[in-house]
This record gives structure tokens, C-alpha cells and sequence, in this order.
């Protein structure tokens, strides 16, 4: 079967190309037409409107929505709920609060058609590494879009959690450890950069790397964000649309999380302080999900 796929951002540009890679046949839309041409030239059929991507996909209709979270997303699953029928799918990976996700779960479920909701990770390096996916939506019904998702990840980077929901919960939860993860190995730099004696930064992560029990891909990516050029112009702020969703995850099931809660006090405080640490995040960030870093 087609997929559809509407949204080519900076993650959805990559997925659609990994799908047509691994021989997907995939139609692609997106607002900006300059991009639904770029991704034709790759092999995908090209679509000009939503309503013109529903008319070139088969019998049952699976449409992939990789939108930002929010009005754009609910306005455009209502639009294509309008254009599809009983039994087809509707795939949102937009990262979001999972109890959004049971909302349009509802609304489908009105119509008869089938939601999933997949948590969507890996960044630029998605493409080329594959992309981990946590998937929520109907048991019975996750046969057919399992094709996709094993296409777009790695062998074991696809995992189906349960009802709508499960997925976003899940890749808010990982969210969750990336902020305090990212936090701790900032606040290493910021320590070892204090020692009396000249610590070279990047020699420290890279020896942890290499055979540490804190290794990481993160790690590695510290080590490369520290030998950046432009790493001492990079500056403190660090915007993240997320933070909310994740603050309110972590109050719907009354978590105990005071590392993230720290973290996340960290990247909104405008203090002059733990710089070199903020400098780290940042830098770190736009290595592995091309995030904006700000220039002092």
C-alpha cells in the first residue's frame, strides 16, 4: 500500500526519503510547494493539496501527519477525517501531549477510523541511523502499519506500547531523560572547566566515551559539539517548544522527577550563570536535532 505523508520538516523531509528508500511508495504534501517538488525529484508523488493526496492513495488510506503540535495539527487531522472513510489510518508522529492523542482518538474513532499516535526521535541523523519510534493505537490494526514503522527504524527502535496515547507518553518520558541526561553531562563540563589545573574538555568526554560506563551517543556528541569552531560564540539560551508537555506529563501520573525539574530551571533561567553548561546543551542540541543555537 501508499502512505501519505503531510508535513516535510526538518524530520518529516528525512522519514518520507527513508521510506522511498527501503521502496515505499510514498505521496508527499506539505504548505511550502518548494519542498513537495524536492521530494519528488527523490521518488515521491507529489501532492499540492490534502485533498489531492487522499485522491491518490489506494482503497484504505493510511496518511502520516508530521505537523508541529497544536491548532495546525488538530485543524489538519479534522480536514482529512472529512476526506477519508470507515477503516482508514491516521498516523500523527508530532511530538505532543499524549492526552492529545486520546482526544484524536475520539474524534476518529467517531468516524471509524483508526488512530496511532508515534513518538518520533533521532533527529538530522534519523535518515541515515534510523528513526525510534513509540507507538500507541489499535492493537488489532497495527499489522498494517508495521511495514512503515520497521522501514523507518531499526531493528529493535519500534515498539508498540498500547492504546492511543501510550506513544506520545513514551517519547515524553524519553524527552524527560534527555533533558536531565544532557544536564548532568553539562554540568560535568562546567565542573571540570573549574579545576585549578587546565582540563582539555573534549579529552575528557572523549576518553569517557570510549569504554565508561556513562557512554553515550549523547557523550559523543559532546565531544564533537566541544571541537566545534564556533563553540566559545554559541550562547546561553536554549528554547525548546516541549517543555510544557513534558512538565504536564510528568504531573498527570504525579511523577517524582526533581532532576528534570532542575534541568528545566536551568534552561529558563537567564542568570548569568552556569554558562559554559548552557553553552553545552545548546551545542549539543543543534548536533542532534539541528536546533537553533543562539550566537552571543
Amino acid at each position: 500500500m501508499k502512505i501519505g505523508f503531510i508535513g516535510l520538516g526538518r524530520m518529516g523531509y528525512n522519514m518520507v526519503l527513508r521510506l522511498l528508500h527501503k521502496k515505499h511508495k510514498v505521496v508527499a504534501y506539505n504548505r511550502s510547494p518548494k519542498k513537495v517538488r524536492g521530494v519528488a525529484r527523490k521518488g515521491a508523488e507529489p501532492a499540492f493539496s490534502i485533498e489531492e493526496l487522499v485522491g491518490k492513495l489506494g482503497e484504505r488510506k493510511i496518511i502520516w501527519l508530521m505537523l508541529p503540535a497544536g491548532k495546525i495539527t488538530d485543524d489538519t487531522i479534522k480536514k482529512v477525517l472529512r476526506l477519508v472513510k470507515k477503516g482508514d489510518i491516521i498516523i500523527n508522529g508530532a511530538n505532543s501531549f499524549y492526552k492529545n492523542a486520546e482526544r484524536h482518538d475520539t474524534w476518529c474513532t467517531k468516524k471509524g477510523v483508526y488512530f496511532f499516535d508515534v513518538g518520533v526521535s533521532g533527529g538530522v541523523w534519523g535518515l541515515q541511523n534510523g528513526y525510534p519510534l513509540m507507538i500507541g493505537g489499535p492493537k488489532n490494526q497495527y499489522k498494517y502499519v508495521e511495514p512503515f514503522m520497521k522501514s523507518l527504524s531499526t531493528k529493535k527502535g519500534y515498539k508498540y506500547f498500547g492504546p492511543a496515547g501510550s506513544g506520545h507518553f513514551v517519547k515524553s518520558v524519553h524527552n524527560i531523560v534527555e533533558y536531565t541526561y544532557l544536564q548532568g553531562l553539562a554540568e560535568g563540563i562546567e565542573l571540570l572547566h573549574k579545576f585549578k589545573h587546565p582540563i582539555k574538555l573534549d579529552e575528557a568526554t572523549e576518553g569517557w566515551q570510549d569504554s565508561s560506563v556513562i557512554r553515550s551517543w549523547l557523550l559523543d556528541l559532546t565531544t564533537i559539539a566541544l571541537r566545534r569552531k564556533d563553540f566559545k560564540n554559541i550562547g546561553t539560551e536554549i528554547s525548546s517548544v516541549t517543555t510544557e508537555e513534558l512538565e504536564a506529563t510528568v504531573k498527570s501520573v504525579k511523577g517524582h522527577a526533581l532532576a528534570f525539574e532542575q534541568a528545566v530551571k536551568e534552561r529558563k533561567s537567564r542568570k548569568n550563570h552556569f554558562v559554559l553548561g548552557k553553552r553545552v546543551i545548546s551545542a549539543v542540541r543543534n548536533e542532534f536535532g539541528g536546533h537553533t543555537v543562539n550566537k552571543k
